[in-house]
């Protein structure tokens, strides 16, 4: 448990399984989870990501802007944050 605590997870791409890893991600514990998932939300994914509206669709949200207000509520204890852009190997 206390390794989990200290964990800090990146998910990339926030479609119907990335949505639902983080979301059990969230509710086990880690210290941080980073959501990385520019891709502007679509219809299609309103049936896929129990996090996105239609009204995040109407404005252009993100996917990661868009999950991250529901997911941030499941633990109180997790720091969840939106990486924006590419990722890159630190050296």
């Amino acid at each position: 448990m206390g390794k989990l605590m200290k964990m800090r997870v990146l998910i990339q791409g926030l479609r119907g399984i990335g949505v639902e890893t983080a979301k059990n991600l969230a509710l086990a514990g880690p210290n941080r989870v980073s959501l990385n998932d520019d891709t502007a939300c679509t219809m299609p994914d309103l049936g896929s990501n129990f996090a996105i509206k239609e009204t995040h669709v109407q404005n252009g949200v993100s996917r990661a802007d868009a999950c991250l207000g529901v997911l941030s509520e499941l633990n109180p204890y997790v720091k969840l944050d939106v990486h924006k852009g590419q990722i890159h190997e630190k050296s």
